[in-house]
């Protein structure tokens, strides 16, 4: 038989082709000092982010402040809600705080009574993470103080010590809240944040459709929602030395939240938008905002910024200048001499 040269060389690569791939070798059959090197690409797992633990949620809600009717001692004045439930109010909009500090200085004209300010967390973990606040949450369902998570009564305990010493507050008007807090638990007076009225008249029907778990649903109805405002497409990014990270990168692109509408149109008009292009707003509430950055791991939560109206921060400046007159004002004890020995 005589065999063509060419037609072997053709079968030997059909064979070639059709055997299997070779393996690589065992670890024990590789030789010493050799490095195996491993091409296949890893498929990417999205990494997801840590949830924010309660004091940086405070921490996240701090930089609003909130205001109280307040006496001479420094302690909160409560008033009878609209359901008839006695109630210590920390009012959200600047001038629904000084129509309640008119009305409640023309009903008591020979107590003397002024606004402070507390920080939101403040006011926000010792109005909702208190124990009486969770028994509060759901009546109905026959919750207790012991149903709150233990780490939630570690954190109100400190905000509530903390506040109640003398300069311990990150407010230097914020101990109103805390004195207030301790007595809260045995006369039956609720800590409640309340929003701008109008805001919540206007979103309430959306926030009852909204996606929120049935507890936090039950607590804004009983209590009132604090309505929040944003949008994806309104974005800022922090200063170089604030959102750079430790490597000195890129600064930090921050989503902001307002407490009210007209405040987010301002802001997205100072952007560099224009009326005709301003998108709808996405309307949250502080209570699911701050479960969510607590549970949820899918968004990077330290992006969040809560913007205060300019007249809250008016109001806070002037109260904060008011109270240190006065400190100034209070006559001075003379000090003591040592008395010498002998």
């Amino acid at each position: 038989f005589f065999f063509d040269l060419s037609m072997l060389a053709h079968l030997a690569l059909l064979a070639w082709a059709a055997a299997p791939p070779r393996r690589p070798p065992p670890e024990e059959a590789l030789q010493p000092g050799c490095v195996r090197a491993d091409v296949r690409l890893a498929t990417p797992v999205p990494v997801p982010f840590r949830p924010l633990s309660q004091q940086e949620v405070i921490d996240r809600l701090d930089g609003v402040p909130c205001f109280s009717v307040v006496g001479r001692s420094r302690e909160m004045v409560p008033t009878t809600g609209e359901d008839g439930v006695l109630a210590c109010p920390f009012y959200l909009d600047a001038s629904a705080a000084r129509r309640a500090l008119a009305e409640l200085q023309r009903a008591n004209p020979l107590t003397p009574l002024t606004l402070a300010a507390t920080p939101l967390g403040t006011a926000f973990a010792l109005s909702e993470w208190s124990p009486s606040a969770a028994a509060a949450a759901s009546p109905d369902e026959g919750a207790s103080a012991e149903d709150a998570p233990r780490e939630r009564e570690g954190v109100y305990d400190r905000l509530r010590t903390a506040v109640r010493s003398d300069g311990g507050s990150s407010s230097t008007a914020g101990t109103a809240g805390g004195r207030v807090a301790g007595a809260a638990a045995t006369a039956a007076v609720e800590l409640r944040l309340v929003a701008c009225e109008e805001e919540v008249r206007s979103v309430s029907e959306l926030l009852e459709q909204s996606p929120t778990p049935p507890m936090l649903r039950r607590a804004n109805r009983r209590r009132g929602p604090v309505p929040l405002f944003g949008s994806d497409e309104l974005r800022f990014k922090a200063p170089a030395d604030e959102g750079a990270g430790a490597d000195g990168g890129e600064a930090e692109e921050l989503t902001p939240l307002f407490l009210r509408r007209s405040d987010f149109r301002a802001a997205w008009l100072a952007s560099g938008g224009s009326d005709d292009a301003l998108p709808a707003a996405q309307v949250s509430d502080l209570r699911s905002l701050a479960w969510q950055m607590e549970c949820e791991s899918a968004f990077d939560w330290r992006s969040i910024v809560l913007v205060a109206p300019q007249d809250s921060i008016d109001l806070a400046l002037e109260l904060q200048q008011q109270q240190q007159q006065e400190q100034q004002a209070r006559p001075r004890r003379p000090r003591q001499r040592p008395r010498a020995k002998g």
